[in-house]
Formats: C-alpha cells, sequence, structure tokens
C-alpha cells in the first residue's frame, strides 16, 4: 500500500511539473510575440550589421556596408501591399535623398518579387534573399526597417507601416551618435 501511494504521489507530482514547464514555455513564447519581445529583434543601434553582397532583381550587385552611402533596409515581402503608405515612404525617401539607398529584402521566389514590385510598382531595388538571411539580421516580423550608415551600423531599427514614420525614423538615424546618448542622460 505504501508503494502504491508513493507511485500515485510520484505521478501526481511529475503531472504538477510538466504543467509547470509548459506554462513556463508558454508564457516565453507570448513573450517573443509581444511588442517587448519585437522590440528585441534586429540589431541594436550602434552594433554592426552582417556584410553581404547580392544581385537585385535587374542584376545589380549591392553590399552592405555600403561604404559611400546610407542604406535602409526594408525586410518585406508580398505581405508589402498591405502597406501602401510605407511604400510611399520609401519613395518619398529614395527620390528626395541621393545619400540614401533604399532596398527591399524579400525572402520570396524570384518570380514572386518580380511580381510583386511590378505590381506594388516599386521604384527601389528588390533583392530576393533565402529565409535563412532573415534569420542573421534576427528579423520575425515585417515590415522591418534598419537604417544603416555608410559602415554599416545600425542607426535606427524597427517596424513602421507609415511614410510619417519612415521619414522621422530617417531623421532620428542621421543625428550624431553622441547627441543621441547624451539626450537619453537629460
Amino acid at each position: 500500500m505504501d508503494v502504491a501511494i508513493g507511485v500515485i504521489f510520484l505521478v501526481v507530482e511529475l503531472f504538477c511539473i510538466a504543467l509547470a514547464l509548459l506554462a513556463i514555455v508558454r508564457t516565453g513564447f507570448l513573450r517573443l510575440s509581444s511588442s517587448v519581445g519585437i522590440a528585441r529583434d534586429g540589431f541594436p543601434p550602434g552594433k554592426a550589421v552582417p556584410s553581404w553582397s547580392l544581385p537585385d532583381l535587374e542584376g545589380h550587385l549591392r553590399i552592405t556596408p555600403a561604404r559611400d552611402h546610407w542604406q535602409l533596409l526594408v525586410f518585406a515581402d508580398k505581405s508589402l501591399e498591405a502597406f501602401p503608405e510605407l511604400i510611399s515612404g520609401m519613395h518619398h525617401l529614395s527620390q528626395h535623398n541621393q545619400e540614401l539607398e533604399v532596398l527591399v529584402l524579400s525572402r520570396d521566389s524570384i518570380e514572386d518579387c518580380r511580381t510583386s514590385a511590378q505590381e506594388l510598382d516599386l521604384h527601389v531595388p528588390v533583392v530576393p534573399v533565402d529565409p535563412a538571411f532573415y534569420g542573421r539580421y534576427r528579423v520575425r516580423v515585417m515590415p522591418f526597417l534598419f537604417f544603416l550608415d555608410p559602415q554599416g551600423i545600425v542607426r535606427w531599427v524597427g517596424l513602421a507601416s507609415h511614410e510619417e514614420q519612415v521619414v522621422h525614423a530617417w531623421h532620428i538615424a542621421q543625428v550624431p551618435r553622441n547627441q543621441q546618448e547624451s539626450s537619453k542622460v537629460m
């Protein structure tokens, strides 16, 4: 009888431990998909991004870090069609800032990238990348943006869906790093 009680107690204890572990894992996943979790995506400002060189849809080689100009990397696929104001913001920045190169990095197939670029009337280069590329840049949610200085250092990172957000982020990205840090102290 003592053995039976011991076995029942052990089973109940293991069940409680399993429930506790399940609750911890579920809380972790909820936290990752929360705004706090998403804010940790990408690379923090001040960090260098991994370098790469890939052809765009036109066959022109695109390189990060650019060394001689700023870059706006827009991680987005065909879901970009849901953000027409972001597209107009990308076009606005591209047309009015010669020192800024705007690139859309899509994990869609080359054919889907071409179709999307035509349907959305994109006036910026689209670079097809493999899904692992998003992982190297720690991107889980789209559209996700990086403003990089010529050395490939992140100056602004985050989600954006409207022209005003992108233009504002561009202005913030250009503020010298020492001014950004001193304004945090005050």
